[in-house]
């Protein structure tokens, strides 16, 4: 018990210290976190500008795709689905697969995943470009209905 009250007594001793203390000024706590590790941290501002461009490119292409049908527009129509739906995905993981979250090999996997996924989405895709109708065939017969 006297134990308990001397660690309680030297917790609270410690804790007006420190609400006592000087505070270090802004500038000084700025120049000190310049280097902290954080510029180790990808900067993913152009990739996530490149989404964004390659999402408004994307807008003419689906019109475009009503009404142009063929082999071409099916492989554009692919490959841009396809990209655009991988980095959706990707960034998910990123942001939600962290290795302390859920763990380093898990992590891992959902990052092979991702790449499985998209591999996977295209193979099908294109499988469907090749041996069926075809994407932008698809479409006119689901609107048609």
């Amino acid at each position: 018990m006297a134990a308990s009250l001397r660690h309680m007594a030297g917790f609270q001793k410690a804790f007006l210290m420190a609400r006592n203390a000087p505070r270090l000024s802004t500038a000084v706590r700025a120049a000190s976190t310049l280097n902290d590790g954080a510029s180790k941290v990808p900067d993913h501002s152009m990739h996530f500008k490149l989404e964004r461009l390659w999402a408004v490119g994307m807008l003419p292409i689906l019109p475009a795709s009503y009404f142009i049908h063929g082999p071409v527009m099916d492989a554009v129509l692919t490959v841009a689905l396809t990209l655009h739906i991988h980095w959706g995905v990707h960034g998910v993981v990123y942001d939600y697969a962290r290795p302390y979250v859920i763990g380093e090999a898990a992590a891992k996997a959902a990052h092979v995943g991702v790449y499985v996924l998209t591999g996977l989405l295209l193979a099908g895709l294109l499988h469907f470009n090749t041996n069926d109708v075809g994407i932008t065939k698809a479409f006119e017969l689901v609107f048609s209905l």
